[in-house]
Formats: C-alpha cells, sequence, structure tokens
C-alpha cells in the first residue's frame, strides 16, 4: 500500500502545470505539505473508500478587469451608425414616393448617381430633370405647394371692388354700402388656378339707385391672387391669358371690348354716329308700355337708368350679345346683363322667373329674359308696381342716357328737375306715358301711330292711370315753334 500511495503522488506531482509566467530556470514548487490527520485520497470528514475525482485541467488564467478601452465602444458606434443609415434610407424611399417615381429608381449615395455639395444639396445625375426645390416641412418631407384659397379670393375681390366703385355707390347710393359686395364665381379651372365672374355692391334699402357692378377674373400664381376688374387694365390682360377649356376667345374678346370701352365711345354707339347695337326697347316690338324713371328727389344727374312697366310683363333682350347674371344664381330676382358685340351692355334688374341659360351664352333681339317684379336683385327700395330697371353700361360704369337712341326713340334729360323723357321727331312722352317699343329702328321726324291708345297686341292696364290710359300731359306733341302742347 505504502508502494502505491508513493507511485499516486508521483504521477500527481508530473500532472501539475508549470505556470507560464516562470522561468524554465527555477526550479519546481515544492510539494504541498500532506496533513498527517488526513487519509490520501478522502475528503475530509468522509470515511469512503471511493476514489476521489480526477481534477480538471486548469485553462487560461483569467485576467481582471481593467478601464474600458476605445475598442470596447465598437458596439454602440455600429449600433448609431445603423441607425442613422435607416433614417436616410426611409427619408429617400420618403421622398421617392412623395415625386410619384418608382422606389427601384431612386438615386442612393451608395449607387454613386448623386453627390453632395459641400452644402448637402442633392446634385442630379448627368441628364436627370430638374423639380423645384420646395420648402421642408415640420416633419423633415417637402412642403406640398399652396392651394387657391377660395376664401382669399373673396376677400381680394371684395377689397378691390370697394376701391374702384366704393365712391361711385356712395354718391348713387345717397350713404355708405351697408353690406360687403356680393361675389359670384361663375366659372373656374380645373385646377383652381383661374376663376372668372361677377361682384356687385348692394344697395341700402332706402335708395332707388342702380346696383354697381363688375366682372372680375383671377389667376393663382402660387403664393397670391392677381385679380383684375372690369374697367381696369389686368382684367383685359388676365381674359387674354385665361384658358379655352374657362373662357373661349370670342367670348374673351367681348369682354375686353366691354372692360376697355371709353366713355366717348360709348356715347358714339348708343347715340347712333357710329351706327351702334342697334337696340331696341326691353318688351315686344309693337307694343308700348309705360315709361317710369326714378323718383327725382334721389335721382343722380347724368341720367343713366329708366324703368317700363305694363303690357304683358314679358322681358326681352334689346340686342344680340351673351348673358350675364349679377348677384347670386337663386330663383329670386335677377340682375341680368347682356354685352353686345360693339362692347356696350344693357342691364335688366327686378326680373323675376329669369332664364336659366349658362353664364356667357349667346341671346338674340327679343329672345325672353324673364317677367318684370318688383323686388331689386341686389338690394334696394322695392317698387310700386312691376317693372323692368333698365340702363346701360360700360366696363367703368354706367352710360347716359341723354342723346342715347333706342327703340326709335331719342332719350334726354332735363335738369330741373331731372326728368327723362323720349323723342321722336315732333312726339314727346314724359315719364307716366306710353312709349311705343318701334324694335331696331334709327329715330326719325315722321311720327308713328299716336302711342296715346294702345297696339296691337298691348294688354289693358298698360298705362300710368288707374284703367290704363295715360296720365295727363304725359304724352305731348311738340309744335315747331318748341311750345309744347297736351295731346
Amino acid at each position: 500500500m505504502r508502494r502505491r500511495e508513493k507511485g499516486r503522488t508521483r504521477r500527481g506531482r508530473a500532472r501539475q502545470p508549470v505556470p507560464r509566467s516562470a522561468s524554465r530556470l527555477e526550479p519546481p514548487p515544492a510539494p504541498r505539505p500532506r496533513d498527517p490527520g488526513r487519509t490520501p485520497g478522502r475528503t475530509p470528514g468522509r470515511a469512503s473508500g471511493r476514489r476521489p475525482p480526477t481534477r480538471p485541467r486548469p485553462g487560461p488564467r483569467a485576467r481582471p478587469r481593467g478601464p474600458r478601452l476605445p475598442a470596447d465602444r465598437v458596439g454602440v458606434g455600429a449600433i448609431i451608425l445603423s441607425a442613422v443609415v435607416g433614417l436616410s434610407l426611409l427619408g429617400i424611399v420618403e421622398r421617392t414616393l412623395l415625386d410619384g417615381r418608382p422606389i427601384g429608381t431612386t438615386e442612393s449615395a451608395a449607387s454613386g448617381k448623386g453627390a453632395r455639395d459641400a452644402k448637402k444639396h442633392g446634385t442630379a445625375a448627368p441628364g436627370t430633370p430638374q423639380r423645384p426645390r420646395q420648402r421642408p416641412g415640420a416633419s423633415g418631407a417637402p412642403a406640398a405647394p399652396a392651394r387657391p384659397d377660395t376664401r382669399a379670393l373673396t376677400a381680394q375681390v371684395r377689397k378691390a371692388t370697394l376701391a374702384q366703385r366704393g365712391a361711385a355707390a356712395r354718391q348713387a347710393y345717397g350713404a355708405a354700402p351697408s353690406r360687403p359686395p356680393v361675389v359670384v364665381a361663375s366659372r373656374t379651372s380645373d385646377d383652381g388656378t383661374w376663376v372668372f365672374g361677377t361682384t356687385a355692391i348692394p344697395v341700402p334699402a332706402s335708395s332707388d339707385a342702380d346696383p354697381e357692378t363688375a366682372f372680375f377674373a383671377a389667376r393663382w400664381t402660387g403664393r397670391e391672387w392677381r385679380v383684375g376688374l372690369s374697367g381696369g387694365g389686368a382684367f383685359g390682360t388676365l381674359l387674354g391669358a385665361m384658358p379655352p377649356n374657362v373662357m373661349s376667345a370670342a367670348e374673351a374678346r367681348a369682354l375686353r371690348r366691354y372692360g376697355a370701352l371709353t366713355a366717348e365711345q360709348a356715347a358714339a354707339e348708343v347715340n347712333g354716329t357710329r351706327g351702334g347695337a342697334a337696340l331696341m326697347l326691353p318688351w315686344k316690338a309693337g307694343t308700348a308700355w309705360t315709361m317710369l324713371t326714378a323718383d327725382p328727389g334721389s335721382a343722380q344727374r347724368p341720367l343713366s337708368a329708366l324703368a317700363f312697366a305694363g303690357g304683358d310683363g314679358r322681358v326681352q333682350a334689346s340686342g344680340a350679345g351673351r348673358l350675364y347674371r349679377f348677384c347670386g344664381t337663386g330663383s329670386g330676382p335677377a340682375l341680368l346683363m347682356i354685352v353686345h358685340a360693339d362692347g356696350v351692355a344693357t342691364t335688366y334688374d327686378r326680373v323675376t322667373s329669369a332664364t336659366r341659360l349658362r353664364e356667357g351664352s349667346v341671346v338674340g333681339r327679343g329672345d325672353a329674359l324673364g317677367r318684370t317684379g318688383t323686388a331689386g336683385a341686389c338690394g334696394g327700395a322695392p317698387a310700386a308696381r312691376a317693372e323692368v330697371r333698365f340702363d346701360v353700361r360700360r366696363g367703368a360704369g354706367p352710360v347716359p342716357l341723354d342723346g342715347a337712341v333706342i327703340g326709335g326713340w331719342t332719350f334726354s334729360e332735363r335738369a330741373k328737375p331731372l326728368l327723362g323723357y323720349a323723342e321722336r321727331g315732333v312726339l314727346q312722352v314724359l315719364p307716366g306715358g306710353l312709349l311705343a317699343n318701334l324694335g331696331a329702328v334709327p329715330a326719325a321726324d315722321a311720327p308713328p301711330s299716336s302711342p296715346s291708345s294702345p297696339l296691337p297686341g298691348d294688354e289693358p292696364g298698360g298705362g300710368a292711370g288707374p284703367d290704363g290710359d295715360p296720365s295727363p300731359s304725359a304724352t305731348q306733341n311738340r309744335s315747331p315753334s318748341g311750345a309744347n302742347t297736351q295731346q
């Protein structure tokens, strides 16, 4: 047994490795002293005859943990770099989708097709079409271009209307307008960048005047609206550039002529010195209606509007032209305007059951427009009886009726008091008298048949009196010396 124990001891000593740090010249370490009270090969405290387990071979010696070196932070940097690259790729995909291009054609930094300058602005590859640079939004994506704002357009048209027509409206109304202008967009392009419509300053309820009206044309520039009103230079410029799907070239020419017509040109058109539009009175030719004028106390010079009542109440177009509507498109009273080929326009207010033709439609002389009414489409005091308010206008405002030839009659005005009347040869018709519509004929010296008796087709009740007869002194026969004798 002693020999066997000595052999085991020698084999255990031979298996102990020599430390790496020890020099080869150093002697092996001294054997561990044996515990005299311990039996070799047995676990202390256990009296067993089993063989003790073999000790595992020692591995590499563990080193103590020292301070963190730069090499230890490589993992954190890699994570940050991966996150940055991922966000960059996400931004590229988002921009590609916003531009409407396929994702496969997006230029990336890794492909080498695009480069970035020192200021980090994208530089497209050769042959790539340049896109307008957009201001980035709050999320970093490029902001979409601003869309046309209809509310801003309405506010701008109202402002321009008051600036150009506000003074004339105050003078005609006798008071400041109590409501903002009525703006109606008649036509708009598909993308909303072109608009054509009408605007009118409402008349106060205490006034009997005609409303101030105008056309407007507008174009969205990408940041703001450019607006032009009829009678101004911008109106004609915008009409000339308006797309054909919004307005035809023929209609644009007619409206440009209307907007640029001067006062002298308009007077020459209505008095017949330049041929004119050969206008007739706004009812059926060959019948007589009662001629009315505004209240002398509220009328303003020059006289530019008349009113007619009676007959069958059917209002007809005075001449051929293009039809437009102001102050709304509903079923209430209408203010209609016909722009004629020579540039002048005739208006018809207090019209009920108005025609539903599209804005800008062509109408002929004598076409039906509606029926007479009492309420004005743009406000104002109601009339005592059904009538049609009639006047002649150009782009910048009303045209004086003094000297105008309409329906075979020459209209004039008297200053004290302000009074409009019609003359044909030696015959003179004052307000309240019956006026026969002779059609589109020039004034003549030969008097027509006496309008004091209704003509064929005229209905009873067309006069100003209670029984349909003209009021006294309404129709006069002027003598060669100038003295008027009652008829």
